[in-house]
C-alpha cells in the first residue's frame, strides 16, 4: 500500500498559508494607512455622500368656511438668486470648470432674458440681460435675478428656461423660500383670519396665531446615502402635516356684513365700525366685520375691534341694568316712572334726555323705548340706591347676567368686559358712579360681548360662547371637535327674558329702533350712542343697535356699532345696517322646496311677465308644460319675452332689446338680469333682497362705456305691503335725532 504524501501536501499548505498571512498583513496595513493616513481625505468623501438631517417641509394648514369654501391657504412664493462661482479645492480643475460654466452662461444668457421675459413680463429683456451680466461682472455669490417674489408656478416655469435647466454647479440657480398666506376672497374677514410673518412662517395675528402649532404641523428630518451613482433618502422622522381649521363663518353673509357696514361708514363719514352676526342656538359666529378708515379714506379690516374695542356701550348698557333689576325682582316691567321734567340730578350732575317723547309718566318698557336716561336712573336709583352696600348688589346683579365672563375667545388679544363697582373702586365709587353705570357709562363692553349678552336674552337665558372655529382635521381626520358651550346656563329666569324681551320689542316696533324693524319678521333689540370720553376727541360719539330676530323663534342676534364725530344716533344710522343683514341673513336661510308651495286646491298657471325665457322653457319642461313648436330657444340663451301658461300649454312672446338699450326690469329676478346687464358690459349694484324694484338707469338709457347701474332689490307683493303697515308704530313718528351735548338712545 502507497504511502500518504505528507511532506508535499504540508509544503503546499505552508505556502497557501503563507499567502494568507501576507494577504492579511497587507490588508490590515492598508486599513491602517486609510485610518491614519488618508483619514482627512476619506472623511471629505463620505460627507459628500451623505446629507444629515435634511428638513423635510410641510405645507401649512387651510382656514375653511362653514360653508366648506377656502378661506385662507399656504401659498409658497420665492426669490430666484444665480452663483457664478465654481467651488473646488484643486484649483487646476476649478479653473477648468470656471471656464465651463463662464462659457455656458454667456452662450445662454441671450436666451434666458428672452425666458425671463415671457414670464415676468414686467421687466424688459434688456433689463434682464443687463441684471443677468451685472452680477456675472461681480462675480456675485449669491445674485438676486428679480426683484421681487414669484409664484410657484413662474419658478416652475423659469427652472425650464436655458442654463436654468442645467444641474446646479452649472446654472448656480437657488431660491429663498418665503412663506405667504392667499385668501382667495380677499380682505374679507381679513384679520379674523389673520397674517404669518413671511420669513418663518409663524402666525402673527388672528386665527393664524391662536392655532399656529397646528396650522404649521411639524417638519421632518431625513439624510441622504450615496449608492450606485444615486443619492437615497433615508426618513430619520416622520413630517407631521398642517391641520385644516374649520371655522363658522359664512362667506356670503360676511360678505354681505362688510359691504353693508362700509357703505353707511361712508354715508356719515365714520371713523370706524363692527358689525357681528351670531347664530342664536349655538353662538356660532356667522359674520364679524372690523373696518377702519386708513390715511386714504379707505376702510380696512386692520384690527379686531369686535373682540379686542374696549367701550362706553351707552344705552345698549340699559338693557343689562334693567334686566338685572327685573331678575333680582326690583322692578317689575308694569312699574312707572315720571320723566316728565326730562332731567334729573345725581351727584351734583344734570342728566337729561335725548327724546321729548319720554317726557311723561311712562312704564318700563317705554323707558327702553325712548331710551330715558331719566327712567333708568330713578328706577334703579329707586331699587339699589341709599348707601355702597345696596349698590354693590346692583352691580352684583349685573355681573351674574355673565356680562363680564371670559368669553374665551379664539382670537387672540380680546379682552374682557369691564364692570365697576364700590368693592373695585374704593374711593374713587362715588354718588353719581351707579347712574352713570346704570345708563352704559363708566362701564368698559367689547362689542362681543354685547352680542353675547343679547343672544344670551334670544336664546332663553342661556348664554353661548362665542365659536369661530367648529373643528381642526388632519388628513382627513378630526383630530379635535369644539363643541357649541355655554359661558353661563342661566343668566336669568324665563320669565325675566320674556319681560325683557317684550320691551326690545317694544323699542323697534313703537321706540327709537324703528328703522331696524322688517316687513318680513319681527324683530326686538336696543338703540344706543355713547359720547366718547377720551381727550382730544371731543364731539366724538360711539352709536350702536344689538338685537335679535325673529322674535317668536330667534335665528340670529346682530350687533352693529359706528364712531364718528358730530351728531350720531344708535336707531337712525345702526338700526338701518342691522335691518339690512337681518333680511339678507333670513332671506338666506329660506330654503324652500317647489313642494312646500304647491296649492292643492287651485290650479292657477303662472304669467311670467319678463324673464330669460331659456330657463322658463326648462322650468316649464320639469312641470309638464307644452312649449310651442315655434319657439325654441336654444339658439338664444338671452332671448327675454313674456310667457303665460293656460291648461299646460304655453304662451310664449318674445321681445327683442337692443344690446346698447338698458331694458325695464322691474319685478325681474336679480340672475336674469344679471345676464342682461354684463352681456351689455354694465358694472351693477345691489341693494336690498327680492325682485327689482328700482333702477337707477331708466328703461330705454342708452348705454355709455364703464357705466354702472343701481339695481334696488324688494317686494311688489301687496300682502307683505299690508304687513308692513300693520307693524308700523303705533305712536307718531319718531325721529331719532338727539342733542349733541346729552347723553342719548
Amino acid at each position: 500500500m502507497k504511502t500518504f504524501p505528507y511532506k508535499q501536501v504540508i509544503k503546499r499548505y505552508t505556502i497557501i498559508a503563507g499567502i494568507g498571512v501576507l494577504l492579511g498583513i497587507f490588508i490590515i496595513g492598508k486599513a491602517a494607512y486609510i485610518m491614519f493616513v488618508e483619514r482627512d481625505f476619506w472623511a471629505a468623501k463620505a460627507e459628500e455622500c451623505v446629507f444629515d438631517s435634511i428638513p423635510i417641509q410641510v405645507n401649512r394648514g387651510d382656514i375653511i368656511s362653514a360653508d366648506g369654501q377656502l378661506l385662507a391657504t399656504y401659498v409658497p412664493e420665492y426669490k430666484i438668486y444665480l452663483d457664478y462661482n465654481v467651488y473646488e479645492k484643486d484649483s487646476v480643475r476649478r479653473a477648468k470648470f470656471q471656464i465651463e460654466k463662464d462659457s455656458i452662461f454667456l452662450s445662454k444668457v441671450d436666451s434666458l432674458s428672452v425666458g425671463l421675459n415671457k414670464i415676468l413680463p414686467d421687466k424688459s429683456v434688456a433689463w434682464f440681460h443687463n441684471r443677468l451680466m451685472e452680477g456675472f461682472k461681480r462675480r456675485s455669490h449669491y445674485w438676486l435675478v428679480y426683484p421681487y417674489r414669484i409664484s410657484y408656478f413662474d419658478f416652475k416655469a423659469i427652472k425650464e428656461l436655458p442654463l436654468m435647466k442645467e444641474r446646479r454647479a452649472i446654472s448656480g440657480l437657488h431660491a429663498e423660500v418665503l412663506n405667504k398666506i392667499d385668501k382667495p376672497f380677499g380682505s374679507l374677514a381679513a384679520r379674523t383670519l389673520g397674517d404669518v410673518e413671511g420669513s418663518s412662517g409663524r402666525g402673527i395675528s388672528g386665527l393664524q396665531k391662536q392655532f399656529d402649532s397646528l396650522l404649521s404641523g411639524e417638519a421632518g428630518l431625513a439624510h441622504k446615502v450615496k449608492t450606485m451613482n444615486k443619492y437615497i433618502p433615508i426618513i430619520d422622522k416622520q413630517p407631521v402635516v398642517g391641520a385644516n381649521i374649520y371655522t363658522t363663518i359664512d362667506v356670503n353673509l360676511q360678505d354681505y356684513c362688510e359691504n353693508a357696514l362700509v357703505n353707511k361708514l361712508k354715508e356719515v363719514d365714520a371713523m370706524y365700525g363692527v358689525a357681528i352676526l351670531m347664530e342664536v342656538e349655538t353662538g356660532d359666529i356667522k359674520a364679524i366685520v372690523n373696518m377702519k378708515r386708513g390715511n386714504d379714506g379707505v376702510y380696512r379690516d386692520v384690527q379686531n375691534l369686535a373682540a379686542s374695542q374696549l367701550m362706553q356701550p351707552g344705552s345698549v348698557f340699559k338693557t343689562i341694568s334693567l334686566t338685572a333689576a327685573i331678575e333680582a325682582g326690583k322692578i317689575k316691567i308694569t312699574d312707572s316712572v315720571d320723566c316728565t321734567t326730562g332731567s334729573v340730578t345725581v351727584g351734583g350732575y344734570n342728566i337729561r334726555d335725548a327724546s321729548h317723547k319720554s317726557a311723561k309718566v311712562i312704564k318700563v318698557p317705554e323707558v327702553l323705548g325712548y331710551s330715558s336716561n331719566v327712567g333708568v336712573i330713578k328706577l334703579i336709583t329707586k331699587a339699589y340706591g341709599g348707601n355702597k352696600e345696596s349698590e354693590q348688589k346692583f352691580c352684583d346683579d349685573v355681573m351674574k347676567l355673565g356680562i363680564a365672563e371670559d368669553m374665551q375667545l379664539d382670537i387672540p388679544g380680546y379682552e374682557r368686559a369691564r364692570i365697576p363697582s364700590p368693592k373695585s373702586m374704593g374711593e374713587y365709587w362715588s354718588a353719581s358712579s351707579m347712574a352713570s353705570m346704570s345708563i352704559g357709562y363708566s362701564t368698559m363692553v367689547p362689542p362681543l360681548s354685547l352680542a353675547a349678552f343679547y343672544n344670551g336674552i334670544a336664546n332663553g337665558g342661556r348664554m353661548m360662547r362665542p365659536r369661530i372655529v367648529t373643528h381642526i382635521t388632519r388628513n382627513g381626520d378630526v383630530i379635535e371637535n369644539i363643541p357649541p358651550r355655554a359661558i353661563k346656563e342661566r343668566m336669568c329666569s324665563p320669565q325675566t327674558v320674556s319681560d325683557i324681551t317684550k320691551c326690545l320689542r317694544w323699542v323697534v316696533s313703537n321706540g327709537l329702533g324703528g328703522k331696524a324693524s322688517s316687513p318680513y319678521f319681527s324683530v326686538a333689540g336696543k338703540t344706543g350712542t355713547a359720547r366718547v370720553q377720551e381727550a382730544g376727541h371731543t364731539g366724538e360719539y360711539l352709536v350702536t343697535f344689538a338685537g335679535f330676530f325673529p322674535v317668536e323663534k330667534p335665528k340670529y342676534t346682530c350687533v352693529v356699532c359706528l364712531r364718528k364725530a358730530g351728531t350720531a344716533s344708535g336707531g337712525g344710522m345702526c338700526g338701518p345696517v342691522f335691518k339690512q343683514i337681518a333680511e339678507y341673513a333670513m332671506a338666506q336661510d329660506k330654503k324652500a322646496t317647489i313642494l312646500e308651495n304647491v296649492d292643492t286646491l287651485h290650479n292657477i298657471a303662472p304669467s311670467l311677465d319678463f324673464t330669460n325665457l331659456h330657463y322658463t322653457n326648462r322650468l316649464l319642461s320639469k312641470f309638464n308644460v307644452v312649449i310651442p313648436n315655434s319657439w325654441n330657444n336654444n339658439d338664444n340663451k338671452y332671448a327675454v319675452g313674456k310667457v303665460h301658461v293656460n291648461n299646460k300649454h304655453a304662451q310664449i312672446q318674445t321681445e327683442q332689446i337692443d344690446d346698447d338699450i338698458v331694458p325695464n326690469l322691474t319685478g325681474m329676478g336679480l340672475r336674469d338680469a344679471l345676464f342682461f346687464l354684463e352681456k351689455r358690459h354694465l358694472k351693477v349694484k345691489v341693494k336690498g333682497v327680492g325682485k327689482i324694484t328700482e333702477q337707477s338707469l331708466p328703461s330705454g338709457h342708452k348705454i355709455r362705456p364703464n357705466e354702472t347701474i343701481i339695481l334696488t332689490l324688494g317686494t311688489t307683493n301687496s300682502a307683505a305691503k299690508h304687513k308692513h303697515d300693520e307693524t308700523k308704530p303705533t305712536t307718531e313718528q319718531i325721529v331719532a335725532t338727539e342733542n349733541s351735548g346729552q347723553h342719548g338712545n
